[in-house]
């Protein structure tokens, strides 16, 4: 019966990597666990000890996740990466610039007036804008 938990964790780990969600790696888990209490459980037992297994990982995910989100903000590796400044849409207020190959709406918050062809570095981001500081 262990080859059926072994299986179904692999079938389960498979299709993690390919949803990305955590819950299925929870799946996984406690079936390769199920695997290897199935020399010392037997029968429906095991079975049931599968199922507590996925109802106590999941609870356990949603719970660290739950924290985890009201813990603050995520972190945004854009902040403080530097942008090339194509052109001035009107002097001192919004700006094009070219980030990661891209083009972006700006705005300086420092108060500021670059030239185009200048550099700036992201202070932060609100929807499509970038707001920028000038760069030392």
């Amino acid at each position: 019966m262990q080859w059926i938990f072994v299986v179904a964790g692999l079938l389960a780990a498979l299709a993690e990597m390919h949803t990305g969600t955590i819950f299925l790696a929870g799946v996984a888990v406690a079936a390769f666990a199920s695997a290897g209490l199935g020399y010392w459980i037997t029968g429906t037992a095991l079975v049931e000890t599968f199922a507590a297994l996925c109802v106590a990982i999941t609870v356990a995910i949603a719970l660290f996740r739950g924290k985890r989100a009201r813990g603050g903000e995520t972190i945004d590796f854009d902040i403080g990466q530097t942008v090339s400044v194509r052109s001035i849409v009107h002097p001192g207020d919004h700006l094009i610039v070219t980030y990661r190959g891209v083009e972006w709406d700006a705005v300086m918050t420092d108060g500021s007036v670059p030239k185009p062809g200048d550099n700036a570095v992201i202070a932060r981001k609100t929807d499509k804008l970038l707001h920028l500081v000038a760069s030392s």
